[in-house]
């Protein structure tokens, strides 16, 4: 038996703009993850795999804060993207996606240098660089992909306005 597919007109929980949008939500998933965990008692940053990026001076609690809020951010944005986003309302969730996706490619970069310059003066690398370095590459590409929804949204809207203008 084979199980239906939903076609792509069909509504997505998370509203139309939000269908293809699984990395942002892993994303957003993970950063309330690492928020949680960094905000949990004990020193985690101490912790071998971590000490080059506590060496950077980021304290635990900046660092929960920071990706905090940056998944409160983008969970909300990708959530009311679909619901809310007409174009008409500031900030449209196209562009709070691109912000956040950017802050989450930045700090993904740093944590993959503060971890290779590591591997520099140890005998060997930590393995975790080939994952926080394709985090980086991903999150700039969600930041791209986030801009050109925000521009094509702008421009599929200023047209369909001048066509209802032009029906009256």
């Amino acid at each position: 038996m084979l199980l239906p597919i939903a076609s792509p007109s069909a509504a997505h929980p998370a509203g139309p703009y939000s269908s293809h949008r699984l990395f942002e939500w892993a994303m957003a998933v993970m950063m309330l993850l690492i928020a949680l965990t960094l905000a949990l008692p004990g020193d985690t940053m101490e912790r071998a795999s971590l000490k080059p990026i506590a060496d950077l001076g980021f304290s635990e609690g900046s660092m929960a804060f920071f990706f905090g809020t940056v998944g409160v951010l983008r969970a909300t944005a990708l959530y009311l993207n679909g619901h809310i986003n007409n174009g008409m309302i500031r900030p449209n969730g196209a562009n709070v996606r691109a912000v956040c996706a950017g802050f989450g490619a930045l700090v993904m970069a740093q944590l993959t240098l503060a971890l290779v310059v590591d591997a520099f003066r140890s005998e060997a690398p930590s393995f975790v660089i080939p994952v926080f370095g394709t985090l980086t590459l991903f999150e700039a590409i969600s930041c791209y992909v986030a801009r050109l929804d925000a521009v094509d949204r702008q421009s599929r809207l200023g047209k369909a306005l001048t066509a209802l203008e032009q029906v009256r």
